[in-house]
């Protein structure tokens, strides 16, 4: 729940900014798209060509994650691609426990870059995630069987839906942090 708490708190800036944000959900067959079926959504960057762009979304990538060298290819002024890791990409029970329980695994994310525009591709959820205990026994699971038990008949089950919402969150929230996390910290800070 803090997670969650954390990421709305988040993106509360953006929407001051009036910044359209990339906002994805999740499908029962474990996909990610928009709202109205798509599996990209473009962002504009008014004013801005493509040169800039990178330069702030390859600085945002710097400072949302430890080591940006390895989670992140790119190519100058066109494209970023992510394959990062994440402890917490689906919350599930494992056989024999009682609660849910956090699943890790690696997630890819694509933006590509043109004069005054970002298309951002759907991140994908690779399908080997894993689970391990506090006594250290290992629960493989597959991505998409972990989601699609958060769903009756396409639509998400009441009592998943706070599970639901955080793995929605926590994808949207790392990003728009890409996208515009030096625009918000621009305006915030005078150094």
């Amino acid at each position: 729940m803090k997670k969650l708490l954390a990421m709305m708190l988040m993106l509360l800036p953006m929407l001051a900014w009036g910044q359209d944000l990339a906002n994805f959900v999740l499908m029962p067959d474990g996909t990610y798209q928009t709202k109205d079926g798509k599996d990209f959504v473009v962002i504009p960057f008014e004013g801005k060509t493509a040169h800039q762009i990178y330069q702030e979304l390859a600085s945002n990538v710097g400072s949302t994650f430890n080591d940006p060298s390895k989670v992140m290819s790119e190519v100058e002024d066109a494209s970023i691609k992510i394959r990062a890791f994440s402890d917490n990409l689906v919350m599930a029970k494992p056989f024999g426990f009682v609660k849910d329980q956090p699943y890790s695994g690696h997630y890819q994310l694509e933006f590509k870059i043109r004069d005054g525009r970002v298309r951002v591709s759907a991140p994908i959820v690779e399908e080997n995630v894993e689970f391990v205990s506090y006594d250290h026994k290992r629960y493989d699971g597959t991505f998409s069987k972990l989601v699609s038990k958060l769903f009756k008949n396409g639509v998400v089950q009441e009592k998943k839906r706070k599970n639901y919402d955080a793995m929605v969150a926590y994808m949207n929230g790392i990003i728009n942090r890409i996208l515009y996390t030096s625009t918000v910290q621009d305006a915030n800070e005078d150094w």
